[in-house]
């Protein structure tokens, strides 16, 4: 078995994955974080989950640490067709809404030790995800039936402690993806109107990539931390094939080039970066903020191509670069207990309706989120958090061939229940 099959079966245990953050990047990190909104999750070093948004984090874990956790991520992204059409408005396209969205599945690993005068990590990721499927006769099929991205990112990192004020860190990255896109074909315009039924196409794709995040975390007084994350963009190129189902007549096939292929896309994952504050305003009470910065603009556009007589296909992404903002605060009930409360918005890359696809039918989001921790003992920590999105109402006028427009809108929110286990031994 080669190590991307291998790799793939893996990722495939973890089931689908569906994104919450902007594009279909997944924030969902930490259970700890998620009761805040993720506020100021550069600078909270309350469990070795801070490594993914700040490694130079790690210097405030003491002792080693196992955290495992998960989410479920549940949302709901509605189609409401308003006139899709071929050619012109004239000729519209039979078929109906359709809710695509379908529940997502995120776990997380992260360990954490010491060698020498470092302290070190390990985190196991899913930073990417998008699972959509449509029903096959749904009014966008010839743009998009079924996307399915999963990641898997292997993160070992270290730290260490400059001084009393000062932390640094730094990790390497080891990025898995597999992707998935099928779609129909209008077979009455690749014929002539000779057959007017349905084909389907299937591309499926993978690669591994390689990239590097760091941190600083400096604290200015006793009660004021203040936190920088960044992750580099990782460029996959991506190689795989393409298979056209049987029903579409081969001479047609042949004609229009429509073969099974091997394909491959390189894609630009995109950078980002994070700005954290937590401050306690009490024992009991801590404000925390943060503000996060996304190159979506890395990934401007999906580009196929395949080894046949087929020019290739580009699915118009033009994304832009996006910003997230969130506010939350922890509160010390008692010895054992900690309660945990967060907003944030969260903008879309996608920069108009134009490019907004079926495959990531994106918008702006407002979060709101709750959560908990309880020390169950002296070296088991839990920790649960829900979020609810509330998302515009998005409109669609799309299109890849200038031949085939999905006009219409999205309504979607997204709810996100999340846990871990906090071991420090």
């Amino acid at each position: 078995m080669t190590l991307n099959k291998l790799t793939g079966a893996m990722i495939l245990a973890f089931a689908s994955q569906v994104a919450s953050a902007s594009g279909f990047a997944l924030i969902e990190q930490s259970a700890s974080g998620q009761g805040l909104s993720y506020a100021g999750a550069a600078a909270n070093a309350e469990d070795a989950s801070v490594m993914w948004f700040n490694p130079a984090g790690l210097t405030e874990i003491e002792g080693s640490q196992l955290v495992m956790g998960a989410h479920v991520i549940a949302p709901k992204a509605e189609f409401t067709n308003n006139g899709s059409y071929v050619g012109s408005s004239a000729n519209v396209i039979s078929g109906s809404g359709d809710n695509g969205a379908t529940i997502g599945f995120v776990p997380n690993f992260y360990w954490k030790g010491k060698l020498s005068d470092y302290d070190i990590g390990l985190g196991v990721t899913v930073p990417f995800g998008q699972h959509v499927s449509y029903d096959d006769q749904w009014v966008g099929r010839y743009h998009a039936t079924e996307t399915n991205l999963k990641t898997l990112n292997l993160n070992p990192a270290m730290a260490k402690k400059i001084n009393d004020q000062l932390s640094i860190g730094f990790g390497l990255n080891a990025q898995y993806v597999n992707l998935i896109m099928e779609s129909k074909l209008n077979n009455a315009l690749v014929t002539g109107g000779v057959d007017t039924s349905t084909a389907n196409a299937k591309l499926e794709a993978d690669s591994w990539a390689f990239g590097y995040n760091l941190g600083l975390l400096y604290k200015v007084t006793e009660s004021t931390d203040i936190g920088f994350g960044y992750r580099s963009s990782m460029i996959h190129n991506a190689k795989g094939s393409v298979d056209y189902s049987d029903n579409l007549n081969s001479n047609w096939l042949a004609l229009k080039g429509l073969k099974d292929a091997d394909i491959a896309s390189t894609v630009n994952l995109p950078a980002s970066a994070s700005l954290s504050v937590k401050h306690g305003m009490t024992d009991t009470v801590t404000i925390l903020a943060d503000a996060s910065w996304t190159k979506w603009s890395d990934y401007d556009s999906l580009v196929i191509e395949y080894d046949s007589a087929q020019a290739d296909s580009d699915t118009r992404q033009n994304f832009k670069d996006s910003w997230r903002l969130s506010l939350g605060g922890i509160y010390q009930y008692n010895n054992d207990l900690k309660l945990r409360a967060g907003v944030a918005f969260d903008q879309t890359p996608v920069s108009n309706e134009t490019n907004r696809s079926p495959r990531t039918p994106d918008s702006d989001r407002k979060w709101i989120s709750f959560g908990a921790g309880y020390q169950l003992s002296k070296s088991m920590n839990l920790d649960v958090g829900y979020s609810h999105l509330f998302a515009d109402t998005s409109k669609v006028n799309y299109t890849t061939d200038d031949v085939h427009y999905l006009v219409g809108s999205y309504d979607s929110s997204v709810d996100i229940l999340s846990a871990q286990l906090v071991w420090k031994y």
